[in-house]
């Protein structure tokens, strides 16, 4: 299974050059978290101002075969004892937690961030 980030999800809803990759990581299915699905609509609303595309977005997902797992005190607390090995912010910390847990084969996103951990980062 692999793991969705923001950026991959937000752009598959609006006018980018990436939107189609991104819907067709999507349709594959895969697993992402609740942090991810509120960056999301703020991403979403933040380039298009449409609070209304934003919201469709997130259900959208929350109707998919996309697994959304919420985030809970282990993945916060596994998130803190990590933050300092890792060159990461905290929401990214917490979605790379996510993958760990839930034993993930990728993290696919356009952050590079995600480069150069225990989890490979792929691109759409």
């Amino acid at each position: 299974m692999k793991f969705l980030d923001t950026n991959v999800i937000a752009k598959a809803f609006y006018n980018n050059p990436h939107r189609s990759n991104c819907q067709k990581e999507i349709s594959k299915g895969g697993l992402t978290n609740t942090f991810v699905l509120a960056e999301t609509f703020e991403s979403i609303f933040k380039v298009t101002k449409d609070k209304e595309r934003a919201e469709r977005a997130v259900r959208a997902i929350l109707q998919s075969q996309i697994m959304v797992i919420e985030i809970n005190q282990n993945i916060l607390f596994e998130s803190i004892k990590r933050i300092s090995k890792f060159n990461l912010d905290m929401f990214d910390m917490i979605h790379y937690v996510c993958a760990l847990i839930e034993g993930c084969e990728s993290i696919v996103s356009y952050d590079t961030d995600f480069d150069n951990l225990d989890i490979p980062r792929e691109e759409p």
